[in-house]
């Protein structure tokens, strides 16, 4: 570690300081454990070499907003919060749940993957499974949460049908797009449909990866966090105009793009793309899952999966 710490500080380029963390715990635990040739071997049987190879690197880094707890985990291992949860700490690269332990472990984070190839492009899917999902609008959570007046309130911690927006199974995506000039394009699932950023103008559109998907307290729906910056003021500019630039590959594509970065201006938990176990959803007995809420489909159920275009997640 003290080699790869020098030698990263003898590199001119600025590093991400998280992505280095998990790139360091990601394979000094495959050292540890030997049990990652299992999981490449497994996305190179299902996919081949190169595109394998390509899912792995592709693999998204996760941002989570502050108050969520949660991480995406195996559905076939953890189907509760409480063996999915990890301290919402800002600073922390987190990639177990540190809730209860299953069969004595813990439980990794986890991705679904899954490949199309349509028109020339690649489209590499992942799909995340968290064990529920709560409706965060207005802080109504935090509202619910400590209020003395309603009697379960310690429910929410576990999840409790009784508070609105809540349901069991929580399946999200986050799709990358190969082009044959070999440009990349990202875009992540929210309340269903997709977004490129949070704001209304990237809804259902892909936009340039910056290497982070933010995922929302509670709901889970993700984007590709930016933030906005002044725009300079112009002769005639009245009180009334907004100044604030549009994101990248918006309507306004040309403007410059400002993305947030976790531990430079994001202080927030992060699950990083290394650190993702990985496994093949074209692998897996789809019979052998069991819903837990009859409204919440599974990725092999939405048309988003056989259809990587689609405006509906």
């Amino acid at each position: 570690m003290s080699l790869a710490f020098a030698a990263a500080a003898a590199v001119g380029p600025v590093i991400d300081g998280r992505s280095l963390g998990g790139f360091l715990t990601h394979h000094l635990m495959c050292s540890a454990t030997r049990g990652c040739h299992k999981a490449k071997q497994a996305l190179e049987l299902a996919y081949g070499e190169a595109v394998a190879g390509a899912i792995r690197e592709e693999a998204p880094n996760l941002v989570y907003e502050r108050g969520e707890r949660e991480l995406p985990v195996d559905w076939r291992r953890c189907r509760r919060p409480r063996c999915s949860n990890a301290p919402a700490d800002p600073a922390l690269d987190v990639h177990v749940g540190y809730g209860r332990r299953v069969r004595g472990n813990h439980v990794r984070a986890t991705a679904f993957t899954h490949v199309i190839r349509r028109g020339g492009r690649l489209y590499l899917q992942y799909w995340l499974y968290y064990p529920d999902s709560n409706s965060a609008v207005a802080a109504s959570d935090l509202v619910w949460e400590r209020s003395w007046i309603l009697p379960r309130l310690r429910d929410l911690v576990s999840g409790s049908p009784d508070y609105p927006g809540f349901h069991r199974d929580d399946w999200e995506g986050v799709f990358v797009r190969i082009d044959p000039d070999g440009s990349t394009w990202v875009r992540a699932s929210a309340h269903g449909h997709f977004q490129g950023c949070k704001w209304r103008e990237c809804r259902n559109r892909w936009i340039r990866p910056t290497g982070w998907v933010r995922v929302s307290r509670g709901s889970h729906a993700g984007h590709v966090p930016f933030r906005v910056t002044p725009r300079p003021h112009h002769r005639g500019d009245g009180p009334g105009i907004p100044r604030y630039i549009t994101p990248p590959q918006s309507p306004a594509p040309h403007r410059p793009r400002v993305p947030q970065m976790p531990g430079r201006n994001i202080m927030e938990r992060s699950t990083t793309g290394e650190g993702l176990r990985l496994v093949p959803l074209e692998t897996l007995d789809w019979d052998s899952y069991t819903p837990l809420d009859d409204k919440v489909k599974p990725p092999w159920e939405k048309r988003a999966y056989k259809d990587p275009e689609t405006g509906e997640s």
